[in-house]
């Protein structure tokens, strides 16, 4: 429609004009900034969150700024560790050096003094930005055992910012630290603990340890030794005496002399304190009875009754016969006693025996002669020896099963015999009865001797002219494993050995240098092994921190782990069941073998105090600290080498984590690398413009542009064309 008031075409073809117009300046406003959100009116939820973004992303570019620093920090660190550690090994090799005979100590003291300059150096010079690692003062107020790298920035959906940070702990780092406060102190400046190579802590080489525990809680120095009860290496009880013939000589023109026999040597390590040695000699009819009694005491001292050999033991006989009327002497296995100074006389040797302190004959201490009849050298007849059991033997029915084992250690002739057998039946009697019957039913038994009853007594006797004996008893299941049986009636029976205590009174408080330690010897090792308690042990082992054992119950525990922690599995620590105070320590095994023997028991208030900073090896400098003997050099020579290869260890644990802390901030590096690339990337996706697109656009809208000027154009002609009909 055509009017004369509006021209409608001209409004239209303007309107487009002009939207034309807006959109193209929109889309070259896009391509001239590259965004198509530059502003909050373009799109205001996500010009917010762009801007965030961005504002974000500068903050990680600071983060990573601070991890460089960081990082550079932790690297000049690790490098003075590791240098310091160079240096650390060179004096081990001065110290190793010095341990040789012969080598002037002075001229490789002046080298190490040299080496911890050097350490003090590097410590001081590790620096980067100001901070210093290595060389601290713990005391001062500033002072921070950690320290901080910041190592993220991160928001949450609440918008709450979180600074997150790689932490460094240089407690453990720091080689030196000036600091006066007492424990404190770097790795080569603070003061520890001297010990020798057994772990014993030295009271030479350094400063010393003046307060401190000094109870060991009932161990002796020379604690007991496990006892297996009555010794059954005397054979047991003997009842067969042997024949053999008097040794009567009658000289003539020369003094009488006789001559005792014997079953070997005289072993005079065989007799048991209290045995008593009898001896009859009768000279010209008349009869003289002589007895010594053994003290069993060690060092031979005239008249006392402890010989220790058979010639001592022919000198105690000369004394007790007479010196002046009589000469013994002894050779190898025999004894010869001589009349002095008179011819033509008969001597006559009646009787040499010998009885334990309860009286009864003993066959098996070496020598013996009790003539019944005849004459000659001979002192031993054809006859069997036997051994009896000292108690009634009993085979509890509640100990052993149908399936164990009673084993035997016989020795016959010298000869050592091995017999299990088993002792069945549901009555002790009946148990008693299968036995022998086994042991008779034994090849390789009843080749030698023979088993018999004496009421309960156990009796065994040689088939032939020999000594017999039981030498041990040992009960085992059916899987061979050792069972004890308590009052079985044998000797010498397998079982644990056990070493009791003294009383463990008031109670114990173990500081940072106490320890108590003592040697243990468990079945006759060839070495004793060490076994040390000390606080970091009993705070860990009854969870406290105060390094206290307040009773004997507590004392147990601790004893048990510090044998676990000495490798020693062989051994438990009870409570003794008749007096609660003290500790029974027992074998876990049971056997004849069995043996507990502890010594050197002693509480110690702390080895003498060294730094890696202090250690001065120089002849004045040893003699200061009370190290004169050659054995005393070598001590503590080996107890520096220890503190240095220690400090060794603790800075290489100190570069592996700080190398560790390195490693982290490298990955963190990268990945705020690529999280400030991923953040750019999605805020990009968000806001920048599509370049091809506009491109496209703006031609599009150019052409629409042109196109409208010239509709709006022709709109306004349609008008003109009007205007002339009213001229």
């Amino acid at each position: 429609m055509t009017s004369v008031n509006t021209n409608v075409a001209a409004i239209t073809a303007l309107r487009t004009l002009q939207q034309t117009n807006n959109q193209l300046d929109a889309t070259q406003g896009r391509i001239s900034t590259g965004l198509k959100i530059g502003e909050a009116k373009d799109n205001a939820a996500y010009w917010a969150i762009s801007t965030t973004l961005k504002s974000d992303n500068k903050s990680l570019g600071t983060v990573k700024d601070a991890l460089g620093l960081g990082s550079a920090t932790v690297d000049v660190a690790y490098q003075g560790l590791n240098k310091a550690k160079d240096v650390l090994d060179e004096i081990k090799s001065k110290l190793t050096a010095a341990s040789q005979a012969g080598v002037d100590k002075n001229v490789i003291q002046a080298e190490i003094g040299e080496l911890q300059k050097q350490l003090v150096s590097i410590a001081g010079s590790s620096v980067f930005s100001g901070e210093n690692w290595l060389s601290v003062n713990s005391s001062a107020v500033d002072y921070d055992s950690t320290k901080k790298i910041v190592a993220s920035f991160a928001r949450d959906s609440n918008n709450s910012v979180t600074i997150g940070t790689v932490d460094v702990s240089i407690g453990n780092v720091a080689l030196f630290d000036s600091s006066t406060v007492a424990g404190t102190g770097g790795i080569l400046d603070k003061t520890v603990n001297l010990r020798d190579a057994n772990g014993r802590d030295l009271t030479i080489g350094g400063t010393a340890v003046t307060t401190g525990n000094s109870s060991v809680g009932g161990l002796t120095a020379e604690n007991a030794t496990g006892v297996l009860g009555s010794s059954f290496s005397d054979g047991g009880n003997i009842t067969g005496g042997v024949a053999a013939s008097a040794g009567t000589h009658t000289s003539t023109g020369a003094p009488a002399t006789v001559t005792l026999g014997t079953t070997g040597s005289l072993d005079v390590t065989k007799l048991k304190a209290g045995d008593r040695l009898s001896f009859t000699v009768t000279l010209q009819g008349t009869a003289q009875t002589k007895t010594l009694t053994y003290a069993g005491t060690t060092g031979y001292v005239a008249n006392s009754g402890n010989f220790t050999s058979a010639a001592e033991l022919a000198t105690e006989l000369d004394t007790a016969l007479g010196a002046s009327d009589y000469a013994v002497s002894q050779t190898g296995g025999t004894l010869t006693i001589a009349r002095t100074g008179t011819a033509s006389e008969t001597l006559t040797l009646n009787e040499f025996k010998i009885n334990d302190a309860s009286g009864t004959l003993r066959l098996d201490r070496g020598f013996i002669v009790n003539p019944a009849a005849g004459t000659g050298t001979s002192y031993y007849a054809a006859t069997a020896k036997q051994v009896e059991t000292r108690a009634n033997v009993t085979l509890q029915t509640a100990a052993l099963s149908s399936t164990d084992k009673v084993n035997f250690d016989f020795a016959v002739g010298g000869t050592s015999l091995k017999v299990s057998v088993a002792a069945v039946g549901t009555d002790d009697a009946t148990r008693l009865s299968n036995l022998l019957a086994n042991l008779n039913a034994d090849a390789g038994f009843a080749k030698v001797a023979t088993a018999s009853l004496n009421g309960s007594k156990l009796v065994i006797k040689a088939a032939s002219a020999a000594t017999v004996g039981i030498t041990s008893v040992a009960f085992s299941d059916a899987d061979g494993k050792d069972k004890v049986l308590a009052g079985s009636g044998f000797d010498n029976v397998a079982q644990k050995a056990t070493a009791t205590s003294d009383s463990f009174t008031g109670a114990i408080a173990l500081d940072a240098d106490d320890s108590i330690s003592f040697d243990i010897t468990v079945n006759g090792a060839s070495t004793p092994s060490v076994v040390r308690i000390d606080k970091a042990l009993v705070d860990k082992t009854l969870t406290r921190t105060t390094g206290q054992i307040l009773s004997a119950a507590e004392y147990k525990e601790v004893m048990n782990a510090a044998l676990q922690a000495a490798n020693i599995t062989n051994v438990t620590v009870a409570q003794n069941g008749t007096d609660n105070t003290k500790l029974d320590f027992q074998t876990t095994t049971v056997g004849t073998d069995k043996t507990i023997v502890m010594t050197a028991a002693a509480a110690s208030k702390g080895g003498s105090l060294m730094s890696v900073e202090k250690m001065d090896i120089s002849d004045a400098a040893l003699t200061k600290l009370n190290v004169a003997s050659g054995a005393d050099i070598s001590k503590v020579l080996s107890a520096y080498i220890k503190v240095v290869n220690d400090a060794i260890n603790s800075v290489t644990t100190a570069a592996s984590n700080l190398g560790a802390v390195a490693s982290r901030i490298d990955m963190q590096k990268s990945f705020v690398n690529t999280l400030m690339d991923t953040i750019d990337k999605g805020v990009g996706g968000l806001i920048d413009a599509d370049m091809s697109e506009e491109s496209t656009k703006l031609q599009a809208l150019q052409v629409k542009q042109s196109l409208g000027v010239q509709a709006l154009s022709i709109a306004n002609q349609s008008s003109q064309n009007i205007l002339r009909l009213f001229q």
